[in-house]
């Protein structure tokens, strides 16, 4: 791995600790150039030291982590950014959808090193403009709209309602919207699952198949049941999953 310069910024000095303690110990590939309790602070230092990285918490008095996230995608600055944060469930579907590195307090050494590892390994900044820029726009929505995919070369972001449905093929998946464009993604369909799982309009109607109800065109129930999607796509219904989607189809 490469070296890591970062920046700390968190209102509280007990978690910049012990953040920093662990750094320390588990990953001497990232220096801790400064520590910031505030958000001005944090824009201050960012602004005079350039970071690779930083460590930013979400809820601080004042301007928020989500708001200086913002700030940094309005002023285009090129850095990454590993959120820590207390359980929030809106964040943390936020988080799943843009493909942004997160970290639950009382921080735990395995996430932490996995976290850093994914820093280090992606190859362009423009990267994390991207799925910074995804991540703010679904913040400032009152419901998340948007997801980014890794895709050849970086990550895009697309609007979830334009997704009809997901295929798995082996470690990959298939994804395809409804301007009729297909997207292969290296990812299993596990990862899209959890990652939809707070859109009760996509269900998993099948080990290999995740479906977006709103274009489900008609249900055939001979046999397990065959789904008809609106692009005349037939999608077989496993037989564990029959109950569950009939009882969406009906809603």
């Amino acid at each position: 791995m490469g070296k890591v310069n970062a920046i700390i910024i968190d209102d509280s000095p007990q978690a910049r600790k012990l953040l920093r303690l662990m750094l320390v110990e588990l990953a001497s590939e990232v220096t801790i150039l400064a520590e910031a309790e505030n958000a001005e602070e944090g824009m201050t230092a960012i602004k005079k030291l350039n970071p690779d990285l930083i460590f930013l918490d979400i809820e601080m008095p004042g301007k928020s982590g989500i708001q200086l996230a913002e700030e940094i995608v309005q002023k285009q600055i090129a850095l990454d950014i590993i959120f820590t944060t207390a359980y929030n469930d809106f964040a943390i579907k936020a988080f799943r959808l843009s493909a942004i590195d997160y970290l639950l307090k009382p921080l735990q050494e395995k996430q932490l090193l996995e976290a850093i590892e994914r820093v280090c390994e992606r190859k362009s900044m423009k990267e994390a403009r991207v799925r910074l820029d995804s991540l703010v726009k679904n913040f400032d929505s009152s419901s998340a709209q948007n997801i980014a995919i890794p895709v050849q070369g970086g990550y895009e972001y697309l609007a979830v309602k334009d997704i009809e449905y997901l295929e798995a093929d082996g470690s990959y998946v298939h994804l395809f919207t409804l301007d009729k464009k297909q997207k292969t993604i290296s990812k299993n369909l596990k990862y899209f699952e959890q990652v939809l799982e707070h859109f009760p309009n996509f269900v998993r109607a099948h080990r290999s198949f995740i479906v977006n109800m709103d274009y489900v065109a008609s249900f055939s129930r001979s046999g397990r049941g065959t789904i008809l999607m609106k692009n005349n796509r037939s999608i077989d219904l496993a037989r564990d999953r029959r109950e569950y989607f009939l009882s969406k189809l009906t809603k």
